[in-house]
């Protein structure tokens, strides 16, 4: 897969923050987005999924233009680096939303093994506090 976006124009108020840009990765291949704080790193990911409007943009996927936010495709996935997840939910509902499988979860992380209880939904999510 290839996913590009393209001619990213982003303003907050009158301040031009992203002008001209563009980004091309593909499945395979790492792509780094590198840059000093406050240089719009953070804006460009959000821009990508749809979770932020920039005034223009061109998303494609394989060359074909997507015209609705990528997180209602279904087609790629995106982790923030803040959790957007709120507190109280039911772990079973985090997985679901997040498509994961409990199973293949503590195959990878044993630590968690034993706490299938979360079938019926007893163990809620909780998020560290941050000092």
């Amino acid at each position: 897969m290839i996913l590009e976006i393209d001619n990213v124009e982003l303003y907050f108020k009158e301040k031009r923050i992203l002008n001209g840009i563009y980004l091309k990765a593909e499945t395979g291949k790492v792509t780094a987005l590198l840059g000093s704080n406050g240089s719009g790193k953070s804006c460009i990911m959000q821009i990508v999924f749809g979770t932020l409007n920039a005034k223009y943009k061109l998303v494609r996927v394989n060359g074909k233009p997507i015209l609705k936010p990528l997180y209602k495709t279904n087609i790629v996935s995106y982790l923030p680096q803040h959790t957007y997840i709120p507190n109280g939910l039911k772990l079973k509902t985090v997985f679901q939303l997040m498509k994961l499988d409990w199973g293949n979860f503590t195959e990878i992380f044993e630590g968690f093994y034993g706490f299938e209880k979360y079938e019926d939904s007893t163990i809620i999510w909780r998020r560290k506090k941050s000092h």
